[in-house]
């Protein structure tokens, strides 16, 4: 393997081993033994050719455990497993019953279906979990890269770059992936986990080169998840080859995109050399965005014998239902039932936004309540199961700055109606019919934040935003530069202030006098000018332009009545 290719991975489990230490350390210190979960990630960490002696001792180690404490956890543990050892007795007859089909949907993966066949058919095929399977599957996914495992396309390219970002979001992608492949983690927590760390880092949104953007959660749940329906399908396509069975059959569900309906629960020549059953590629379109296995698809395919599988009766979908006086089909009950949760968490992350700006929350409290009612109520009128998990807005992990209620908020309210936001004594108002701003805020606007202003303010006011941006010009200017290059940036500040607060002005005959008269100075005139007005050397010009910076004309401010 490469270098580099196994620096990778071996990173990747790395990582997930301490994940997996903490997280079972965590659940014993909360309960004083070993839960369930806890011996279920153990199991799977151990299958992965981890020693559960050693997983045992760094948790101990984690929780700082003397021996006493490491005998109270295992008599707790055990004595736990005796006190429901008879519920299991009493439910195991019936279990069985239904075992193989309870085993089949408990996974995430599709070779948890895969291996009961082939194993049913006489092939022997090691576990497709073990590392060096995995990581033969990784390979034909990203192409030998071993990076990248979920494929986004994500990023926009920029003239900034987006390199560092884009690695770190896609590593944590890469180990979401690994960590619900392996059986470690279940997919839910894999990906909370993977979008808290990306919110930590600052990351909120996702930019696609196609010109789509996505919030971060929703992003990593659609990436992730197609990564492993991708990775399922890498691994089975790897059994094809090593068995050397070639007729496949595609699985079927209700609800599917229209698109998708011809292809499922149809059999194909993986090859596309029998000529009696169709080419797989061609006609399911897999290895694509929108065909088998492409984004958000949860078709799968599995091995087929002719003569003793058997092709099972394609699905009935249940008739078009009326809801609230409109006919739906039932794949846009599905649609509609999406469209309504992201409408939920659109809701959720403006009150996030209002709460974090202190602002009232009744109005969005209220209209969260009628989505969530309408919500359960299509679901069920619909036959639909509400996916409670598809409503979670996990806090602190969405771009906030494009909800309504930050833009309302941060000097970007947009409006025909005066009372959007309304002057009080202590807290006065700036602004025109179409955009309004408290002063305090308009005090601190950069000229971009409030450009809508133009040609609309008195020359008070913006005398006022001029004089705060001029005092502000000595905590901008770069320290760390030469003094030349701090005089030089203290004169193109004020120039550009200058300029930024006559385009505010309603009087623009005022402002053409004024461009006239008092031009902006370029910078060797300014400190020419200083040196010869007031005998200065250069190097006292260059200071005196920046210690002057914030200072304005005294006489302009008293006929304003400013000072």
């Amino acid at each position: 393997m490469d270098i580099l290719i196994d620096k990778y991975i071996t990173g990747l489990y790395q990582q997930m081993e301490d994940e997996v230490i903490a997280d079972i350390a965590r659940r014993v210190k909360k309960t004083g033994r070993y839960t369930e979960t806890a011996e279920l990630m153990a199991k799977s960490m151990h299958e992965q050719g981890y020693s559960t002696a050693k997983i045992q001792a760094e948790v101990m180690k984690k929780l700082n455990a003397d021996a006493g404490y490491q005998k109270a956890v295992a008599e707790n543990t055990k004595a736990h497993k005796a006190e429901i050892q008879k519920i299991i007795e009493e439910t195991v007859k019936e279990a069985k019953e239904a075992g193989k089909t309870l085993i089949a949907e408990a996974g995430n993966m599709a070779w948890n279906n895969d291996l009961s066949m082939w194993q049913q058919y006489g092939e022997d095929l090691t576990k497709p979990n073990s590392l060096s399977k995995l990581i033969k599957a990784f390979q034909a996914q990203t192409a030998g890269a071993l990076k990248n495992l979920t494929k986004t396309t994500g990023f926009k390219n920029t003239l900034l770059g987006t390199t560092g970002v884009m690695n770190a979001y896609q590593r944590e992608l890469d180990l979401a992936l690994l960590k619900v492949a392996t059986g470690t983690f279940s997919y839910d927590q894999a990906v909370n986990d993977c979008i808290h760390r990306l919110a930590q880092s600052g990351l909120r949104a996702i930019d696609y080169a196609s010109g789509r953007t996505y919030q971060l959660d929703t992003a990593a749940r659609m990436c992730v998840r197609t990564g492993l329906s991708q990775l399922s399908g890498k691994i089975m396509e790897e059994n094809l080859k090593q068995s050397g069975q070639d007729l496949v059959i595609t699985s079927q569900h209700m609800g599917s995109r229209p698109e998708h309906v011809p292809w499922q629960n149809k059999v194909f020549s993986y090859s596309g050399k029998n000529k009696k059953y169709p080419d797989f590629f061609k006609e399911t379109g897999y290895g694509t965005a929108g065909g088998l296995k492409g984004v958000n698809c949860t078709h799968d395919f599995y091995p087929f014998w002719e003569g003793a599988s058997v092709i099972p009766d394609d699905i009935q979908e249940p008739p078009p239902k009326t809801i609230n006086g409109k006919e739906y089909t039932y794949y846009q009950t599905n649609q509609q039932q999406r469209r309504m949760e992201r409408n939920i968490r659109a809701t959720k992350r403006e009150l996030e936004a209002q709460r974090n700006l202190g602002g009232d929350t009744t109005q969005l409290k209220a209209k969260l309540k009628k989505q969530m009612s309408d919500y359960r109520a299509f679901s069920k009128a619909a036959g639909l199961r509400v996916k409670d998990n598809r409503l979670r807005m996990p806090s602190g992990t969405s771009n906030l700055s494009r909800t309504k209620a930050t833009k309302y908020y941060n000097s970007l309210v947009k409006s025909n109606s005066h009372d959007i936001i309304k002057s009080t004594p202590k807290e006065p108002v700036i602004g025109n019919d179409n955009f309004r701003i408290t002063k305090s805020k308009f005090l601190k606007a950069a000229y971009e934040d409030i450009k809508e202003l133009r040609y609309s303010l008195s020359n008070l006011d913006v005398r006022i935003w001029y004089k705060a941006k001029d005092a502000d010009i000595i905590n901008i200017i770069d320290k760390t530069l030469p003094i030349e290059e701090q005089a030089k940036q203290a004169c193109e500040l004020r120039n550009t202030y200058r300029t930024q607060a006559r385009e505010l002005m309603r009087d623009q005959e005022k402002r053409k006098s004024l461009d006239r008269d008092h031009p902006n100075v370029e910078f060797e005139d300014l400190v020419k000018d200083k040196m010869e007005r007031k005998g200065m050397t250069r190097e006292e010009a260059l200071r005196d332009t920046i210690s002057t910076s914030g200072k304005t004309n005294k006489k302009v401010d008293n006929s304003l009545g400013l000072e």
